[in-house]
Formats: C-alpha cells, sequence, structure tokens
C-alpha cells in the first residue's frame, strides 16, 4: 500500500491520561451547557460498557444487523450477542459496517460484547481481540496466507498497535491497521478490545474507512474508538 498523506508514519496513538483527562471533562461540561450535547452516549449498563460518537453519526437500524450476521441484537451479554453500529453517512447503511471490497467513504462503527462459553477461555487472550474480525496477528495471517486464491485478505499493513492496561481486572489492545478485501482499494480499521480478567467476556469496537477518509478523519475516529469504556463488575 502506498501512503499518500504520511500521518501515520511512526504513529502511536495514545489515550489521555491524569490531568488530560480532567481537562477533557471540563471541557465537555462547558460545551454542555452551552447548547445541545455534540454527542450521543452508547450505554451497555448491565456489560458496563460505553462509548460516544457525535450526533451526526447515525445508528445503524437492529434489523439491518441482524438480516447481516444471522442473529437478533441482544440486550447484554448475558442474553446473546449485544451489537450496536453507527454510521457517519449521511445515508447510513449496514454495508458500511461490514466487510466489503470498497471501503466507506465516511467512518462507520460496529461495537460488540460477547460472553465467552467456559470451555473456550482459555483459548482467549489479547490476539484473539486482534483477529475477532480480521487476521491481525502474525499466526492468524500465517494461517490465511495457506488459504491460497480463498483467501479475501490482501496487502496488510500495521498502522500502530498497543496492549491497553486499564485495570480493575480489564486487558486489552487498540490495533489499527489495513487491509485490502477481495481486491479492492486499501481501508483503514481501527480496532479497541477488552477481555476481563478470567476471560468470561470479551468487548470489541472497530471503526471502519476508506484511506481517503482515514487520512482526513483519523482524529476523530480515533476520538469515538478511544471513547469506548469497559468496566469489570465490582
Amino acid at each position: 500500500m502506498t501512503v499518500r498523506s504520511g500521518w501515520w508514519r511512526g504513529r502511536r496513538i495514545r489515550r489521555p491520561h491524569g490531568r488530560g483527562l480532567m481537562v477533557v471533562a471540563v471541557l465537555g461540561l462547558v460545551l454542555v451547557g452551552c447548547g445541545a450535547p455534540s454527542y450521543t452516549y452508547v450505554t451497555n449498563s448491565a456489560d458496563r460498557a460505553y462509548m460516544k460518537v457525535p450526533n451526526t453519526w447515525r445508528q445503524i437500524d437492529p434489523k439491518d444487523i441482524k438480516s447481516q450476521v444471522g442473529v437478533e441484537p441482544a440486550k447484554d451479554s448475558s442474553k446473546g450477542l449485544w451489537l450496536e453500529a453507527y454510521d457517519a453517512n449521511a445515508s447510513p447503511s449496514v454495508s458500511h459496517v461490514f466487510d466489503g471490497p470498497v471501503g466507506p467513504a465516511a467512518p462507520a462503527i460496529l461495537v460488540v460484547v460477547q460472553a465467552i462459553p467456559v470451555q473456550s477461555r482459555g483459548q482467549f487472550g489479547l490476539d484473539s481481540l486482534r483477529d475477532f474480525f480480521h487476521p491481525v496477528s502474525a499466526s492468524a495471517r500465517q494461517q490465511f496466507m495457506a488459504m491460497g486464491k480463498q483467501n479475501p485478505y490482501s496487502g496488510f499493513t500495521s498502522v500502530s498497535d498497543e496492549v491497553l492496561t486499564p485495570g480493575d481486572g480489564i486487558r486489552g489492545v487498540h490495533s489499527v491497521y489495513s487491509y485490502r478485501i477481495n481486491g479492492g482499494d486499501a481501508q483503514v480499521f481501527d480496532l479497541t478490545g477488552y477481555l476481563n480478567d478470567d476471560a468470561s467476556k470479551l468487548s470489541v469496537a472497530v471503526a471502519r474507512c476508506s484511506l481517503d477518509c482515514f487520512e482526513q478523519r483519523h482524529q476523530e475516529i480515533d476520538s469515538v474508538v478511544s471513547s469506548f469504556t469497559v468496566r469489570e463488575a465490582p
């Protein structure tokens, strides 16, 4: 893949800490006080998972998600697979969220919380989060390469990858990468995933965008993905 703008060379995307978080919180209160909230707050209270998206991003109809994945999104992970999706496109579509050869011209994001069966928990680690939607870890990419012409993925580029250690029984990863799907143009994925200590639950948010879109709107996308927060039950 040819990187035109070079914005991501050597890039490490970090979360704000300490005083920075306090400043962000204060600014948020000031903005709310000045008018209507500029964000939609996505909340799954039962799973203690939270995210905020700009209020210009529209939620994808859960019925459309059901038609795509074959299961109806549940209210929380205790009842099944919790799924929500949002699209910044003026004409939101479930096709902007899920894989296709052409990346969407505006950002779209999918967030998932899933309970892990007891018999499978020993198999889940941080690479399971990286590979939840696409083969990102070296071992997963090798397995897909062995598929030969049946492998839909090509042109993998890792933009950044970091381990997240929020504590309180939660660990995770933040991985930004590029792929070509079924021979299409390069598109970029910004993924944040969390796993609790006993590997009984995983929570993943991934934003998808064309390369041009990501180069123009990576700060907006990062603000959404980095807002994805998961807490372990007390």
